[in-house]
Parts: structure tokens; sequence; C-alpha cells
């Protein structure tokens, strides 16, 4: 490195800084410790690293960065905005304000540049597990793709955050040799330093899961250059663990945990840029030079691009509505089947399970299983690491996969947080969630859900489908694979009653009738979903016997249902009468559809180790006992 290029890394250091001090002073909110501490190695990061194109960010053969530590953003930012991406020195200034581009964390499809949305610590290194995972997919698969670097920036709590040890040892497993994690170790985290909480030896952990690991001074750019350079040759996946001072050059509170996430004040700024030798009185200051050398490092670069392009859906979907399925089956079986015909006409389709493809019905019989000797597998064995699982599955449905991942319904909630960030990147993750309710039987409350589907339709942006038989659950796949948006596919682990008047088209509205009352009156409106969706037709006829008028509707999806118009969800709920709700589920939720005074036929307490059966008959599952409580609460 010559001394000219180490002096104008150092100066984009500086220059990083000072916009992201001034940024986080004119919002009176932010974190200055990261962007201090680190500025060396965003500086070389974006200046001599990375193959990218400032002017088409989403270049698909370019290098990849994830900033893990999203509340660092504001160093992003200023790095973008100095290596020429659209963001201007008027959207530093409006960090963290009302529909800027700037936002408190990074935001996918936000800010040209930002590659996924982080903040919740650790999962920027799951996603970019992910994110490399779809890279070596894709480089086996076809030889017009370029094997790209996905280069992650983590901090000391990422590393504690037990996401990241899920996917760094799966990482590790797969040979990942394209993910480079750079571990910003400064000893301090927001609390205090880390002496308090976290002692282990990270490079340890990290070779134990067979990453290369190397140590470095984090403020040293040659040290920080050599150790990027180096990862591109390595064989394994790469802990660039850099020793860093945070709040660097602040001559109160460099080295503390003061520094983390609160503004330095305009005094306390002055005097820091002084020690970096910037001039102390302008604020927002990119000197000429910086602009220059970006300029002239990329004016001239033509990169060669080999874009991902997916394959038509339509083919898939006709597929799966002509697809003879053996009838009665658990919908984990009848979505096995489904799965075997998206294989062979879908060819960016990828699936994998948390160590249940056996038992979650996930496995594609001809997809091959993905490993390190063989990237072009369809079905990847997440291990059970499920919070990874779902992270890493954003990252391949950010490079252009569409991806599968499937586990128990009551495991949902270990990958809670990841699925929050899929919907709220909008990205088409597909879930398969089985074992759906207590009727799982004698794995009992532990592996019995209950609250987890309000939980799971209570979250914008997520379409929940609770398919009842063969043609419902061919219409959840439809949507799925139509959707840009995730889709979570709630299935049985029993077998059900396929003869239920289901229609595809009805099921793709979220909601409709299947059973149409005899008579001009309407005594009952029994709605339901799943499972019970023939236990509600079985109740509908013992209440006709007793001379009730009755509607049974199918209600596969809240989410479909309510993006209905008015019109139509007022001819399927049909009124007058009382509404009566059977899932066996939580009742939360339900009321909105069923009223104030409705019957709702739930799970309000958690199960019981049993048969289904005796289950059934314990929680009053059974069309007698429904029949008899709505007939008497009538």
């Amino acid at each position: 490195m010559t001394p000219e290029h180490h002096h104008n890394l150092q100066l984009i250091a500086n220059t990083i800084r000072a916009l992201s001090i001034d940024a986080v002073d004119e919002a009176n909110s932010g974190h200055p410790g990261l962007p201090l501490g680190c500025a060396e190695i965003f500086s070389v990061l974006y200046g001599d690293f990375l193959r990218f194109s400032p002017k088409n960010p989403t270049l698909h053969s370019r290098d990849r960065f994830v900033l893990s530590a999203g509340h660092g953003s504001a160093a992003l930012y200023s790095t973008l905005h100095i290596a020429g991406f659209e963001v201007s020195l008027e959207d530093i200034k409006r960090f963290r304000q009302l529909h800027s581009i700037t936002p408190g964390h990074p935001e996918y499809r936000e800010t040209p540049g930002v590659e996924t949305t982080t903040g919740p610590l650790g999962q920027g290194i799951a996603t970019a597990t992910g994110m490399a995972l779809a890279a070596k997919h894709k480089g086996a698969k076809s030889p017009h793709s370029n094997n790209h670097m996905v280069v992650v920036l983590a901090g000391d709590g990422c590393m504690m955050e037990g996401i990241s040890s899920e996917a760094s040892s799966l990482a590790g497993h797969l040979k990942l040799n394209n993910l480079v994690v750079i571990y910003d170790s400064n000893d301090i985290c927001l609390d205090g330093p880390i002496s308090e909480t976290f002692t282990e030896n990270v490079g340890e952990r990290y070779r134990a899961y067979g990453w290369n690991v190397v140590t470095i001074d984090g403020h040293s750019i040659p040290e920080v250059s050599k150790s990027l350079n180096d990862s591109r040759h390595s064989v394994t996946p790469t802990l660039i663990i850099a020793k860093t001072t945070i709040g660097k050059g602040s001559p109160t509170y460099q080295g503390t945990s003061d520094v983390h996430g609160k503004p330095l004040g305009r005094t306390e700024s002055a005097t820091t840029k002084q020690s970096f030798g910037f001039p102390s009185e302008t604020r927002f200051h990119v000197p000429a030079s910086v602009y220059d050398f970006f300029n002239a490092k990329y004016s001239t670069v033509t990169t060669p691009d080999y874009p991902h392009r997916q394959a038509p859906i339509l083919p898939t979907l006709e597929a799966i509505k002509s697809l003879e399925i053996k009838p009665n089956l658990a919908t984990r079986a009848i979505s096995q089947a489904i799965l075997q015909t998206i294989l062979t006409h879908c060819p960016d389709f990828i699936g994998g399970s948390a160590d249940l493809s056996c038992s979650d019905s996930t496995f594609m019989k001809l997809g091959g299983i993905l490993s390190s000797s063989n990237y072009t597998g369809r079905n990847i064995k997440y291990g059970v690491r499920e919070f990874a699982m779902a992270a890493a599955c954003s990252g391949l449905a950010i490079e252009g996969l569409r991806p599968l991942c499937g586990t128990f319904l009551t495991f949902s909630d270990y990958m809670k947080n990841a699925i929050r960030l899929a919907a709220l990147m909008n990205l088409p993750v597909i879930y398969q969630f089985t074992h759906d309710s207590i009727f799982l039987g004698e794995d009992g409350p532990t592996h019995q859900p209950v609250e987890h589907l309000a939980a799971l339709r209570s979250m914008p942006n997520l379409t929940v489908i609770r398919p009842a038989d063969i043609t419902e659950t061919k219409a959840a796949w439809i949507h799925a694979l139509q959707s840009q948006n995730p889709t979570a596919l709630i299935l049985t682990r029993q077998a059900i009653n396929d003869s239920l008047n289901t229609s595809i088209d009805g099921a793709m509205a979220g909601g409709y009738i299947v059973k149409q009352e005899s008579g001009s009156t309407l005594d009952f409106t029994i709605i339901s979903t799943g499972s019970e969706l023939s236990l509600a037709l079985q109740v509908a006829n013992s209440l006709e016997a007793h001379g009730k008028q009755v509607r049974v509707v199918s209600l596969p999806s809240f989410e479909l249902f309510d993006a209905q118009g008015n019109d139509y969800r007022q001819s399927v709920l049909g009124r007058p009468g009382q509404f009566v709700s059977i899932e066996a589920q939580s009742s939360f939720g339900w009321h909105k559809y069923i009223g104030s005074d409705g019957v709702a036929i739930s799970i309000d307490t958690f199960g019981l180790s049993a048969p289904a059966a005796d289950l059934a008959t314990h929680f009053g599952f059974t069309e007698t006992a429904i029949t008899t409580r709505i007939l008497g609460n009538k």
C-alpha cells in the first residue's frame, strides 16, 4: 500500500467519523460509538476491498456488505454518500427523521446500498449466511454466476446473541468461504464493559466452528486491508477480530459505554474532530479529494453482470392445480406431495428444515441434500437452529431464490423475530409449520401450539393460511408462490376429511361458504379453519336436525379475507344469526368475526399429553359437545 493510498483511506475514515457524529448530533439521537470506532474498517471496505457499482447498487456480481450491528447506521450512510451511492448530504442531515432514507437502523429497499434490514443483533450474521449460501448454490448451478463475497460487520452484542452461534456453526459446517465476519471487538456494550457479562474466547469458539480466525488492530488500515484480501483465498468462512476503541477520538467518552448510544453534543463533537485533524467549526463537511477518490475509482469501471433470472411461475401453479393426491391425508402430507411438483417446475425453489424434514414433510425426494461438497442440493438440513434458519431464508430470498423452511408450529416462537424482519422487508419466504394444534397428541403441551396462530396473525405483511384439505392446501401453495410477502402455512399432523365442498378460488379469497343454509332465515354461521372444518360441518348437520338454519364458512386466512371488499365479506359471513368459531387454538382475534356475543370453541389453556381422541373429548371438540354448547348458549 503506497503512502498516498494510505493517506486517502485515512482521510475517508475521518470523513466518515465527522459526518456520522454530525448526523447523530443533528438528530439528537443515534449511536456515535461504532462510527468513530470502525471508520477505518468502512474506509478499507468501500475504498479498497468490496466490488460494487454505486450507480447500479443491485448489480448481481457485486460483493455484499451487511451491517449486523445496525445501530451504527450513521457510518454506513456516511460511507454510501461519499462512495457515490444515491444518498445525498441532505439525506445525512435528515438522519432518523420521518420518511428519510436514513432511518435509525438500515432498512432493505429504503436506502441504495443497504443489502438487508438489520438492528436486532445477530440477525445480520444469520441473514448474511443465507446470502452467502445462495451465492454458493447459484454458482454451483450456473457457470455465469460469480462467487461474490458477503462481508458482515458485527459487534459484541451480535456475538452474545444465540442466533450468531447457530448461523456461524452452520456456515462453518457448510464451508461458506465467501462469508467474512468482521468482529468489532471493543470490549464495551450498551450497559458497560463486557467483562461484566462476556468473557469467553470468541476466536476459539469460531475455530471450533471450522472458521479461519485472525486478530488485527481495527484502526490499522494495512492490517484491515490484508486480513480482508487474505479472506478471498480462505477455504472456510473467516472471522476477523478487529480490536478497536469505541468512540475513538472523543476526549471525554472514548472507550466507555457512554459513547455507545448518546449524541456527543456540539462541544464534544468539535473537540473530537480536532483530535483527528478535521476542522472543528465545519459541519457535514466532505473534502473534495474524498469525492474525487471515489469518482476516479468507479467512473471508468465496467463490471460484467450475470443477473439472476427467475423462471416463470405459471407452469408451476398449473401443475399444482392438476396434481392428483391421495385423499384424507394429513395436510402436511398433502403439502409434501405438492412440494415434489414444485421441485420439478420451479428451479428457483429451495427448501429446508430444522432437523424435522422427516416429520414436518418438507423433504423433496429428488432434490438432493445441499452440503459443502454439493451446493446444488435443493434440501437444506439446518439442524436444530430454527432462528438462524428463518434469518438465513431471508438471505436466500434477498438473493432471488424462493425459500421454504419448516418446523413444528410451536417452535415458530424461536423464529419470531426473523419472521418479523422478513415481513418488514416484504420477502417471499414460505414457512411450513406442522403439528398445528393439540391434536398432535401424546407429545403434550410443550409441543401443542395454542397461542401461536394468534401471534402470527397479528404480524403485519405476513399471510397465515391454515388449509382444511387437498384443495385448500393447493390454494395455499398457489398463493405462497405468487406472493411477494412471507407466507406461513399451518398444517396438521393428523389425517383430515377431504369431502368438504372446498374451492381453490374461495380459499384464495381467504374465506368462503362451504355449506349454505337451506332456508331464508339464518340461525347460526359457523366459521372454522383447518382440520376443524369437517367438525364444523358435522355440527351444522346436528343443529339442522334440531330445526336450525346453519351456514358454514371456511376461513383459511384472516389476512386474505380481510383484504376482500366489504360486500364480499358480508356476503360470506351472513346476517342475522349468531356466530360460532371452531378452531383448536386460542380464541384471541376471533371476536372481530363472531362479535362480542359469539361463541368461540377454542383452546384457551395449555394442552395435555394424551391421544388425540381423548383430547378432543376433554376439551369439548366433539360434535355432541359443541352442539350442546351452541344450543345452550342460544
